[in-house]
């Protein structure tokens, strides 16, 4: 029974990919892209046979609520939404086979932002759109997911973050993810077309505002769109202001809206970023023992753009300061990431938080042994089950990079490659991978099995690798 059910909504969640594709096909028949319009056309054709099939098939399904199809659910749904938003990409570039546009679609709805292509539809208008609009409606996406089913689940301790929305901790499952969507969407549509409006104020073009505001707030780095490069300091400015914004905790920035008032201790995250960027760029203004203010404001908003895991760069910035040390403290940043219900990649701060304290309760421990310590993280205790969820996720999430990055190398790539390519497809921080090697080629090129490794990765990123532990349970298949 509820195989039927998981399979009508994702049936539903194509559909509404289909959807979305018609505003890009309205464009290519506007201007007249051709080649646009045919994959447009042939990929919406595509997603309504498969998802309408679906959806007439299993209409009749009852509406239950069971764990298997709370755990299926994300997987299976970004699944299906990867393969509709590489669809248009497939259709387009069919000698490319359909394993890169799987890729494609997936680094899109993950907001990894990567590209399989290497730019070669940076001409078709209706194509760049297309991304910019997948990876957007991917970062919403996420943020609602993580509000919804991963809480409910309490993956990688997630329940720590009481959320202050009014349904927060009342519902659980697909009811809650339909809630919160339904309250989100407003304030996201809200703050992507005021970072639009702002940068095109602020003399960039109308189209590019447009895209460039999608990139930023879904955290995808689709900045151009065939680079990752930003120039101007009114531009980068707008921009880091809108990264702080889109790597915050949305059920936050959301009560804020309503209220006009933060709620009491849930700042936490943010100012644990704004810490780690703080120090990170002090680190980075005098590691080579010298200090140039020139730089010292690309520091910042690289520095944003790591823990934000965005990606974006100021123009000539890693060629300037191409080195180990900056390699290296923008890969940790991202792989801390933003806060926990955010479109970011990452651990996430709120895992950081904890196990920096609870790293330091043990040193107190040794101090103390008698002494009675509890934990606490907004205000709220912390119990033994949330620790033991954030140790799991932490092993789960080293265990997946090492299985990736050896399956890479196995595979023919670099190691070093192998490893950079891994990590920032497992923490959503695709273009950062230039940062670790200036000299790296790209990828485009790669075999179907590096692509397949590759998404699997993203995917695992964006649910929590700890969630996929549990497929390996054996009480989830028991009867």
């Amino acid at each position: 029974m509820w195989k039927s059910r998981l399979f009508y909504l994702v049936g539903c969640w194509v559909l509404a990919a289909s959807a979305l594709q018609l505003v890009p096909l309205f464009l290519a028949i506007a201007i007249g892209e051709k080649a646009s319009f045919h994959s447009l056309f042939s990929s919406i054709l595509t997603s309504l046979l498969l998802g309408g099939g679906l959806v007439l098939g299993f209409r009749s399904t009852s509406k239950i609520r069971v764990p298997r199809l709370t755990l299926f659910l994300p997987i299976w749904g970004f699944i299906a939404l990867a393969f509709s938003a590489g669809l248009p990409f497939f259709f387009l570039f069919p000698e490319e086979g359909f394993f890169t546009s799987f890729y494609e679609g997936m680094s899109l709805i993950t907001t990894n932002g990567t590209s399989a292509y290497g730019g070669a539809f940076n001409s078709l208008l209706a194509i760049d759109l297309w991304r910019a609009i997948a990876a957007w409606a991917g970062g919403f996406f996420a943020i609602c997911i993580s509000l919804s089913l991963l809480m409910a689940m309490n993956v990688g301790g997630l329940q720590v973050h009481r959320s202050p929305m009014p349904f927060g901790d009342s519902e659980s499952g697909y009811p809650r993810l339909k809630a919160t969507a339904l309250a989100l969407y407003p304030l996201y549509i809200l703050v992507t077309v005021t970072c639009w409006l702002v940068l095109w104020i602020g003399g960039n073009p109308f189209f590019d505002s447009m895209l460039v505001a999608m990139a930023t707030i879904s955290t995808t780095g689709l900045v151009g769109i065939s680079d990752h490069y930003v120039s101007g300091f009114f531009t980068q400015f707008t921009l880091a202001i809108f990264m702080i914004i889109s790597m915050s905790n949305w059920d936050i920035l959301y009560v804020i809206r309503r209220r006009w008032a933060l709620p009491a201790g849930k700042n936490l995250e943010l100012r644990a970023a704004l810490i780690l960027i703080s120090s990170a760029v002090v680190f980075l203004s005098f590691y080579d023992g010298s200090f140039d203010p020139k730089y010292l404001w690309e520091s910042v908003f690289a520095g944003i753009s790591a823990i934000s895991t965005t990606g974006i760069m100021p123009d000539g910035y890693l060629e300037a300061h191409s080195s180990i040390p900056l390699a290296i403290v923008l890969l940790t940043l991202a792989g801390v990431g933003g806060a926990s219900i955010s479109a970011s990649g990452g651990l996430k701060q709120l895992r950081v938080i904890i196990i920096y304290r609870a790293g330091r309760a043990e040193l107190d421990r040794l101090a103390h042994p008698h002494a009675v310590q509890g934990q606490q993280f907004e205000r709220e205790e912390i119990n033994r089950q949330d620790m033991e969820a954030i140790w799991l996720l932490l092993g789960s999430f080293i265990l997946a990079l090492g299985i990736g990055a050896l399956a890479l190398a196995v595979m023919g790539l670099h190691f070093q490659d192998a490893v950079s390519m891994a990590f920032t497809a497992l923490t959503l921080s695709g273009p950062l991978i230039f940062s670790a090697d200036p000299l790296f080629g790209g990828f485009s090129g790669l075999k179907d099995a590096d692509y397949t490794i590759l998404s699997i990765l993203m995917l695992v990123g964006r649910l929590e690798a700890s969630l996929f532990g549990a497929l390996f349970a054996k009480s989830l298949w028991r009867a």
